[in-house]
């Protein structure tokens, strides 16, 4: 699982850096003259790009890190799905509401109690709801950054002596942010980075427990389409 999220962050990572370096010569080309407000001779405009219902799909990668009682355990994986909301926008401060929903294969394990056990994570689905504050630094290049509510499904196994499962729903708190580009009146490419924290659940077995804490990092791009 390793190099499936290595290559979905080198993925995203590279759309970044494109965005970035492609920006400037986006503003005198392609959707034509900017002049600080508006392009000229181009169907974008400042005060309306980003506002409105939106969806879109989006890729990425994940790493999931948990906390024990004592030690950690890390996994990471991929990670799919669907992306929407509503903006509205005000000169070039944008303020909207956006959730996802994502299918993902994050998995790891390690030995747990100094080695009689062993433990075996995983996120089957992840969701969030999440407020949206950006500010357009050009009419077609938003940054934003995001805060809001979290759900993963998880599968917790401990083997060995006396060994447990648990399937879980964890829920917890994201943080995170990002860039859109417009690079059509109804078409835009985005980056983001989100972190979450997300709340303890412990497995119970054979006279022991185990107490799990996940916190995730996930980077994503998206392909998104404004009605």
């Amino acid at each position: 699982m390793r190099t499936g999220f290595h290559r979905a962050f080198a993925l995203t990572a590279t759309f970044a850096v494109c965005v970035a370096a492609s920006s400037s010569a986006f503003a005198q080309d392609g959707y034509g003259l900017y002049d600080g407000g508006n392009y000229f001779g181009s169907a974008i405009q400042s005060n309306e790009t980003f506002e409105g219902w939106w969806l879109g799909g989006t890729i990425g990668g994940s790493s999931v890190s948990y906390s024990l009682s004592p030690g950690t355990i890390d996994s990471d994986g991929v990670i799919g799905g669907v992306v929407g909301g509503f903006s509205w926008q005000h000169g070039p401060a944008v303020i909207g509401i956006e959730g996802d929903y994502l299918a993902s294969n994050i998995d790891g394990g390690g030995m747990i109690n100094g080695g009689p056990n062993k433990a075996k994570v995983g996120f089957d689905s992840m969701a969030d709801l999440r407020l949206r504050l950006g500010w357009a630094i050009m009419p077609n290049l938003l940054l934003f950054a995001t805060a809001g509510g979290a759900l993963a499904n998880a599968d917790l196994y401990v083997s060995g002596p006396g060994g447990g499962f648990k399937d879980t729903m964890f829920t917890g708190w994201s943080v995170g942010g990002g860039a859109e580009y417009a690079y059509d009146k109804d078409w835009s490419l985005r980056f983001d980075y989100q972190f979450t924290d997300f709340g303890a659940e412990t497995v119970t077995y054979q006279g022991n427990k185990q107490t799990f804490d996940p916190d995730s990092n996930s980077f994503r791009g998206s392909l998104i389409y404004r009605f």
